[in-house]
């Protein structure tokens, strides 16, 4: 079970960190990001500081705000989890 929190906590981290990686690479500040697209501030910063799990339709919702579909941030998040999530011992 341990592990479980483990690899949560690890994923959790890789979204918050590629989550805001994208908007700044977008050249898109935080307020910006967050009043332009209708997302409290505290949400941002529970996502992308990962201090709590987020759910799966406020991750929809910025990920959609980043001009990303699913299949996109999917391949990103992919090549940003560190290789130690994938192993098999769930």
């Amino acid at each position: 079970m341990k592990e479980m929190q483990d690899k949560s906590k690890i994923l959790y981290k890789t979204i918050g960190k590629l989550v805001n990686k994208i908007r700044q690479e977008k050249g898109i500040r935080y307020i910006d990001f967050c009043y332009g697209n209708d997302i409290p501030t505290s949400t941002y910063d529970y996502i992308v500081n990962a201090s709590t799990q987020a759910s799966f339709y406020n991750i929809a919702r910025i990920i959609k705000a980043l001009g990303l579909n699913f299949e996109e941030f999917g391949a990103l998040l992919d090549k940003n989890l560190p290789q130690e999530y994938w192993n098999e011992e769930d």
